[in-house]
């Protein structure tokens, strides 16, 4: 079986983002981001005064990989990605955008 780097395995996680296929959703704690995948892999992005982690965990809760900003300077884009996705930013964003350029009566 081939070796994944983790240089792979967060190209991935950006692209499908970027594509809107991957369901982040926000956590219980602050600034975490959490996607399951055919609820056997878990990915959760964060970000803390350290700087952002990405864990990867298996079903039963078992860290897989960690892999920090320090690790790959993406991780804190990934963050942001997520983050946008679990919150709807862009839609709200769009809504805002409506809103300033509703004509004034």
């Amino acid at each position: 079986m081939p070796r994944i780097s983790n240089h792979e395995l967060v190209n991935s996680l950006l692209v499908a983002t970027d594509q809107d296929k991957v369901d982040w959703q926000p956590t219980a704690r602050p600034q975490e981001f959490a996607a399951s995948f055919g609820g056997k892999y878990t990915a959760e992005v964060w970000r803390g005064p350290a700087g952002a982690l990405l864990d990867i965990k298996d079903s039963e809760g078992e860290m897989l990989v960690r892999i920090s900003s320090e690790d790959d300077n993406r991780i804190p884009e990934l963050h942001d990605m997520a983050k946008r996705h679990a919150l709807k930013i862009d839609d709200a964003l769009a809504d805002l955008l409506k809103e300033i350029n509703k004509p004034k009566n």
